[in-house]
């Protein structure tokens, strides 16, 4: 018979302890997808705290969505990619503002739903990064009548992503219903590769189907040429589609 003493049990309950931690510790940063600017950082798009993640959310005290399939957001990329505002910001720019977070999502590593994160909070861009086989698609949608109000939603959509299409159609659908009028736009893949070309051309037709605009359509210049995509909700209730970051 083994015989354990009680400092190897303490010993043991430690380890445990610990080790728990450092897993709580893991699921908690991949399932932060806010960031906020910081420029006296590296990267200057900083990742939120678990505190921050939590008090920003529209239920606090709700469990965060678990996306230990998803990469992180590629802040890094994204960072490099920012530049200096020529004096007026353009149509697809986005000027970061210390005080206001950003929603960023990676990509889902499975073959079920692509990576998504979306807002109704009025200046919140929502983006994603990182496109070369994948490719980025974002919803919105406004109310024209009535009290303003908007959605936006952002996928990025691996050709892997057997639900990519299903979980679009739903979202734009459901806007639809509850009287939004929806706009979208597609940015990424890369034209040499089947299979991207695939879920690009499956997706196109399934916004095709529910007759939901097209902004921009920009795809097929692989992870060299590709940038980023975005979406935020502008004063009023207008939705705008952004490429690029500036400061």
């Amino acid at each position: 018979m083994i015989y354990f003493s009680p400092i190897a049990d303490d010993i043991c309950s430690l380890f445990k302890t610990e080790l728990q931690s450092i897993l709580n510790g893991v699921f908690m940063t991949s399932s932060i997808t806010r960031y906020f600017y910081n420029p006296a950082e590296y990267p200057p798009l900083q990742q939120a705290t678990s505190a921050q993640n939590q008090a920003l959310r529209s239920h606090p005290n709700a469990a965060p969505k678990d996306r230990s399939n998803e990469t992180a957001f590629p802040a890094r990329l994204a960072s490099s990619r920012i530049v200096r505002s020529g004096g007026s910001v353009l149509q697809r720019q986005f000027l970061l503002n210390r005080s206001i977070e950003i929603k960023g999502v990676g990509y889902n590593t499975s073959t079920g739903s692509p990576a998504t994160t979306g807002t109704s909070k009025t200046g919140v861009l929502c983006m994603t990064d990182g496109l070369d086989l994948c490719f980025a698609v974002a919803i919105g949608g406004e109310k024209t009548s009535g009290e303003p109000a908007a959605k936006v939603r952002v996928f990025h959509v691996m050709p892997a992503n057997e639900n990519a299409q299903r979980d679009i159609r739903i979202y734009a659908q459901q806007l639809k219903r509850e009287g939004y009028s929806v706009r979208a736009a597609i940015h990424g893949g890369d034209s040499s590769s089947a299979s991207s070309n695939r879920r690009l051309g499956a997706v196109d037709a399934t916004l095709e189907g529910l007759e939901v605009p097209i902004d921009f359509h920009e795809t097929g210049a692989g992870g060299e040429g590709n940038g980023a995509l975005g979406a935020v909700i502008e004063a009023g209730g207008r939705i705008r589609f952004v490429t690029q970051l500036v400061k």
